[in-house]
């Protein structure tokens, strides 16, 4: 979203909250607009609009929303297409109940987020060879927890603006390769 977009949406919210934005206690609207705008920079117009709006039918309390709110708007109307735990868990039971001979083109068609919980075809075998019960309970519900924690650190993630995001990918990354270093895995240049 531009800086003029930006200003669309403050006229939004100016006229859904005329009180908050007039009189001598409003909000620097240059400092606001720049703000708003640095924040959702990554997002389209339309979908901060929706954000906006949907917060604004909602609202019960009479005040403008803050920045994180309407990224939590934005994140719940995108939500509803998104996989949850007992779906990822269901895909998962049945890509391992047909791993005992075809374990590769099984993980194949996982979505990829679930082939990042998986690791591999062999965990998709070895959970075929497991007794069911165990497989169910104790397999399913450790899954199931482990979906649910990525998938908030995602969506955590997710809000954050793009260079943050891309920062914190660096920091990973080099984390990642100074752990690997100590291993004894890999030379890092210059450290």
């Amino acid at each position: 979203m531009t800086r003029q977009e930006t200003g669309i949406i403050m006229d939004i919210l100016t006229a859904a909250y005329p009180r908050f934005y007039a009189g001598p206690d409003r909000p620097n609207m240059r400092s606001t607009v720049n703000l708003w705008a640095e924040m959702f920079r990554d997002e389209p117009v339309e979908l901060v609009a929706a954000g906006v709006k949907a917060f604004i039918a909602s609202d019960s309390k009479g005040f403008p929303p803050h920045v994180g709110a309407i990224k939590n708007a934005i994140h719940s109307l995108s939500e509803a297409t998104e996989l949850d735990a007992a779906g990822a868990w269901a895909l998962v039971r049945k890509a391992a109940s047909n791993s005992a001979y075809a374990a590769q083109e099984e993980f194949d068609k996982l979505p990829d987020q679930l082939k990042r919980l998986v690791g591999s075809p062999s965990q998709l075998y070895d959970w075929s060879q497991m007794d069911s019960d165990s497989f169910n309970s104790v397999v399913g519900s450790n899954f199931q927890r482990s979906f649910r924690v990525r998938q908030e650190r995602e969506r955590m993630t997710a809000l954050l603006p793009s260079d943050v995001r891309k920062l914190l990918g660096g920091l990973s990354e080099h984390m990642a390769l100074e752990a690997a270093e100590r291993e004894g895995q890999v030379s890092l240049p210059g450290f």
